[in-house]
């Protein structure tokens, strides 16, 4: 049996801004001000984040300093049932080094709970078994404000900011 591994996004804003909201809208005055905070518009903000993101590899490569490095950017997925891992972003180099970056969205300083520290190492090994490289993996985070001091912190070995995206 034949399966498709791809991996498709949606990634023109105005249409995903129209599936999640203005296909739904209803005629209500405070329909806008009731989504505020809701899991939708949070799921939302995080889509369109990534998909900000995406649009702006040149400048990630930049604020990484690695801009002159040839690199290839691309999404992850496993494809083993039993230890399902997802990757928001890859960054593969030509000096033997990937970029596995986390792309999160948030109003204040991102903060680096126990939880995600731990589903970050599961994703760098479930997809260093399932490539088999040995380039060095850089867990990287790219955040609207910045990660915030923490216990897992250092953890992060790289990190980009909403500003960076839109530096000259």
């Amino acid at each position: 049996m034949k399966t498709n591994s791809s991996i498709y996004k949606l990634v023109d804003f105005y249409t995903l801004f129209y599936h999640s909201f203005i296909g739904k809208a209803s005629m209500n005055t405070s329909y806008w001000t009731r989504l505020q905070g809701t899991p939708t518009v949070n799921t939302w903000l995080g889509l369109a984040y990534e998909r900000v993101c995406m649009a702006h590899i040149s400048q990630i490569k930049r604020a990484l300093g690695i801009g002159s490095v040839v690199t290839e950017a691309y999404l992850w997925r496993s494809k083993d049932p039993e230890h399902p891992a997802q990757i928001d972003l890859l960054i593969e180099r030509a000096d033997k080094m990937i970029n596995l970056c986390e792309i999160k969205y948030s109003e204040t300083e991102y903060s680096l709970s126990q939880e995600e520290f731990l589903n970050i190492g599961r994703r760098v090994e479930s997809f260093r078994a399932a490539i088999q490289t040995h380039y060095g993996i850089v867990p990287t985070l790219i955040t609207t404000f910045g990660l915030s001091r923490g216990m897992y912190a250092d953890s992060i070995h790289a990190s980009v900011v909403l500003d960076d995206l839109f530096s000259d």
